[in-house]
């Protein structure tokens, strides 16, 4: 039994609860500031969206700075973990199938968790310290991996070329951006995108966009 597996065993249901709670703060936390932006968003709105009570919030997470700075971690560890990059080696799988894998992991993520591209456009386009922050703790640890990815889809025959930037805001844009307008889709089309066969239906066009055609000349056809 592993540390971690040995470690919940043992959990006590106080603990249990105390720990569901804090996700939940953390959950409706992301979502506040998705919508609302870090400004805006209001912590006593959080607690009451959370179930809990402003001063729990304090004690947990002290600042909304802190509230935000945690909630913030939070996602990028459920995307590690949903791009299965908290793995030991920490190495995505190779190859055409590996590729189409990864995008079909990173389109569910983006479905289940449009907070995640939404709280990032906001502090992209405001720029300042909290993007600083995000920057340097988590986006520049991950792109020498970034970097690595992108250079094996960009030697995988059936790929399209394109520069190397150009392919990581291309493929983030294209696998988030339904999920990020998807109030806009609602209105529009009155269809819900993140509907098991909706998201379904977009893993299959991203895929198809990016390989089909490539495999399509490769035949002959």
């Amino acid at each position: 039994m592993s540390q971690t597996a040995e470690t919940r065993k043992h959990r006590t249901p106080v603990q249990e609860r105390s720990e569901k709670k804090r996700a939940r703060i953390l959950h409706e936390a992301r979502i506040a500031f998705a919508q609302e932006g870090f400004e805006a968003a209001n912590v006593r709105d959080i607690a009451a969206a959370a179930g809990t009570r402003h001063s729990m919030i304090r004690y947990h997470f002290g600042t909304k700075e802190q509230l935000w700075r945690e909630a913030v971690r939070d996602m990028f560890e459920m995307l590690d973990q949903a791009l299965a990059l908290d793995d030991s080696d920490g190495e995505p799988s190779g190859g055409v199938e590996g590729y189409k894998d990864f995008l079909r992991r990173y389109i569910r993520h983006c479905a289940a968790h449009p907070e995640h591209a939404r709280i990032m456009i906001s502090e992209a386009m405001r720029g300042g310290e909290r993007l600083n922050w995000i920057v340097e703790n988590f986006l520049a640890p991950r792109r020498d991996l970034v970097e690595r990815q992108m250079a094996t889809a960009g030697n995988i025959q059936q790929m399209p070329k394109m520069h190397p930037l150009s392919l990581v805001y291309i493929v983030s844009s294209i696998c988030q951006m339904p999920y990020v307008l998807a109030k806009e889709s609602e209105a529009l089309f009155d269809v819900d995108v993140q509907a098991p066969e909706l998201v379904d239906a977009h893993i299959e066009s991203v895929i198809n966009l990016f390989f089909q055609y490539r495999e399509s000349d490769a035949s002959g056809q």
